[in-house]
């Protein structure tokens, strides 16, 4: 769009956002692909293994904020999730051509061949995020390229390889937007599906969320209501004694036993429904 400078502002508004209506048809295209590296990544961690997000300018910074969702909103150990964006907390653009702190970041993470590596960049080349993909690879790691064109270096020496095109962008290669959009729900539906076949959603619920605060301890204590059939109350009594664990409260609560009893069997079951004894969820 050569002449948006001298656009009202409420058609430059207008453009931004319809540009936005390709995405999901874009990421609707590599679904498989997205699910491939679902799979992946719960394979991985359900071997003992670690997730592993990296990227540099706006996809590091997308990539740093997916991984922080995960141990909150799914009960992940926070050792299983390790992101780093190039250049750090303080990253600019300054910093994806910066091969020295991608060894640095590589020597901090210590990469093994059990780890599963997200590595997400617009163009699939970014020399930082690149080098973190090679040497995750030589590792033995598995690696997942999150890109937004096809044929990318990245994408090329992937084990999965989600190459979710989205066209020019309004601004001129400016990838924080609709590529940038594309990435964020590539890798929401990447790492929701993952919990979900590593068992921590039970129906369409947040099993393992954190009651980190009064808000978080409300849906917890919600979540085992609505499961076990009780009112809330008893609900909210039950996530105490069980020290606030959402589906060992569950076990407590129906099967009536004791809540270290509750606790010892939520450990020894991947989801709540083989703990119940009616698994029949395909993981």
């Amino acid at each position: 769009m050569s002449d948006l400078d001298l656009l009202p502002t409420t058609e430059v508004v207008n453009l931004l956002l319809e540009a936005e209506r390709r995405v999901v048809p874009a990421a609707l295209a590599v679904h498989e692909r997205i699910a491939a590296g679902a799979d992946l990544v719960a394979d991985q961690l359900r071997a003992g293994g670690r997730v592993v997000f990296v990227g540099a300018g706006t996809s590091g910074r997308i990539a740093v904020a997916e991984a922080a969702e995960l141990p909150g909103t799914f009960g992940l150990p926070r050792s299983a999730v390790v992101a780093r964006v190039a250049g750090g907390a303080a990253s600019t653009d300054h910093d994806e051509d910066d091969l020295s702190g991608a060894q640095r970041d590589l020597e901090d993470i210590a990469l093994t061949g059990a780890d599963v590596l997200i590595a997400v960049a617009a163009s699939g080349s970014t020399p930082y995020t690149l080098a973190l993909g090679q040497a995750a690879h030589a590792a033995g790691a598995a690696v997942i390229a999150v890109v937004n064109v096809p044929g990318s270096p990245l994408g090329a020496l992937a084990d999965v390889a989600i190459e979710i095109e989205v066209g020019p962008e309004v601004l001129r290669d400016s990838t924080r937007l609709s590529a940038g959009t594309a990435q964020k729900v590539a890798l929401n539906a990447l790492t929701t599906a993952a919990m979900v076949r590593l068992g921590r959603v039970h129906g369409d619920l947040m099993l393992d969320v954190e009651p980190a605060n009064a808000k978080l301890r409300r849906r917890a204590a919600g979540i085992v209501a609505e499961i076990a059939g009780c009112d809330f109350g008893t609900a909210e009594a039950a996530l105490s004694a069980c020290g606030d664990s959402a589906r060992a409260a569950v076990l407590h609560l129906v099967l009536g036993v004791d809540a270290d009893s509750a606790r010892t069997r939520a450990a020894e079951h991947a989801s709540l429904r083989a703990a119940l004894g009616d698994d029949t969820s395909q993981q």
